[in-house]
């Protein structure tokens, strides 16, 4: 493959389809856009949440509990409309600048209490939004809801399969992460290019979502010369992965696809080290925070790990200089009590808040079909912290539609040259 940055390898949805500082707002849809009217009717017309003065959006998440670090996704989302609000408001289509308010309620990342949090937030506070809304579970649960009340719930905390087939007509769950299919099928593409001949072996949870990741895996190396030599589950509930570790590294495989989540990372890649297991690592996106997950398992233990890329590595201060990073790390100087500038979850929220924005200035009109419409017709939108330009459709629900690779030097994440395109 090429080495140029532009070169771009598209992957065939064979996996995808089977399971289906500066914002640049010129990056959304070009569609001109119909001012909202103002008479009396036309602003009854308008949807819950949408007013003159204020447009109203709702986050269910974990700000107490064990993923509680994961409230920063919402407490950061908040923030920037906050910033935006006291310097005048956001400006919409209409020339009218409203305020966004942000409310969170939290739910200890308990999917019961997310649905129950999503029907007030609703119901009661009347939103007119729903953003930033964490996990699969959460996603899935509030899905027969939000299909029902007409009320978009943009970009989740998820990229799981199952998103696509949540809603019947209209795609009401966006969700912000890559789809797990499609990051599978980019790591395996690279693998085939990087490491030709290459033996592998995977860890992986022993539930539905380790086996789909397994079997993506199986089905993305056909007719490669890559082979899957050696797999192992392990149990959340257990302590230790390291007999699986052992287990794999006896298989002689190069390439270790660590889809482990959490400190099971960390612990995975202390083992292989200790064993001296020369694999090449494959990190699972969720799991690719250099601060929290790779550098505690030891000076070494991650060298050279491979992950897909989506957001630029916030650790990596030699960035400063470049407009969109240096945007990020004023936001966050701005804000020192409460945005840690090297917490992944907060480049998370300040991300989603710049989608939202996106969005709502490129609604044509003031209700939640216009929102939705606008959310899914992104074309080559760019971010602060992106490493990859946006395109959305309304037929795929997932922000990205192209992804990069990074590898880790040791302290900080190395972007390859090439980008993977879903067609």
């Amino acid at each position: 493959m090429s080495t140029l940055r532009t070169t771009r390898t598209r992957l065939a949805p064979a996996v995808v389809a089977g399971t289906l500082a500066a914002l640049v707002l010129s990056g959304c849809a070009g569609r001109e856009a119909a001012p909202v009217a103002d008479t009396d009717d036309d602003a009854a017309a308008c949807s819950p949440g949408f007013t003159d003065t204020e447009v109203k959006i709702g986050n269910s998440i974990a700000l107490s509990g064990p993923a509680a670090a994961y409230g920063a996704i919402a407490q950061t989302m908040k923030l920037y409309f906050d910033d935006i609000n006291a310097a005048g408001g956001l400006e919409f289509a209409d020339g009218v600048s409203r305020d966004v308010t942000v409310e969170i309620m939290d739910d200890g990342y308990d999917p019961a209490k997310t649905s129950t949090n999503v029907r007030t937030l609703v119901e009661q506070s009347g939103v007119f939004a729903l953003a930033g809304v964490l996990g699969t579970g959460a996603a899935i649960g509030v899905a027969p809801f939000i299909e029902e009340a007409g009320v978009p719930n943009l970009f989740t905390g998820t990229g799981s399969d199952a998103i696509p087939t949540l809603h019947t007509d209209t795609m009401w769950t966006t969700a912000y992460l890559p789809q797990y299919a499609f990051e599978v099928e980019t790591l395996a593409a690279y693998i085939a290019e990087e490491h030709p001949g290459a033996k592998a072996a995977i860890l992986y949870q022993n539930d539905d979502f380790g086996e789909s990741i397994r079997a993506g895996f199986d089905a993305a190396f056909e007719g490669t010369d890559v082979e899957l030599v050696a797999a192992e589950p392990y149990e959340l509930s257990a302590a230790t992965v390291d007999s699986q570790v052992t287990a794999l590294a006896s298989s002689g495989a190069d390439v270790f696809l660590n889809w482990a989540t959490g400190a099971f990372t960390t612990q995975s890649l202390k083992k292989k080290l200790e064993l001296g297991w020369d694999a090449t690592p494959i990190i699972s996106s969720t799991s690719a925070d250099a601060t929290f997950f790779l550098k505690p398992a030891g000076p070494g233990a991650a060298d050279g790990a491979v992950s897909i890329a989506f957001t630029r590595d916030i650790t990596d201060l030699s960035q400063a200089g470049d407009p969109g990073f240096d945007a990020w790390t004023e936001f966050a100087a701005a804000h020192p009590d409460e945005v840690n500038p090297m917490l992944a979850p907060a480049a998370t929220g300040y991300q989603t808040a710049q989608l939202l924005e996106a969005a709502l200035v490129g609604m044509d009109g003031c209700t939640r079909e216009d929102l939705l419409a606008a959310a899914t017709s992104f074309d080559g939108l760019e971010l602060d912290l992106g490493t990859v330009p946006i395109t959305t459709t309304p037929d795929y629900p997932f922000v990205f539609r192209e992804l990069g690779v990074q590898v880790f030097n040791g302290e900080t994440w190395d972007l390859s040259a090439s980008t993977y395109t879903l067609d």
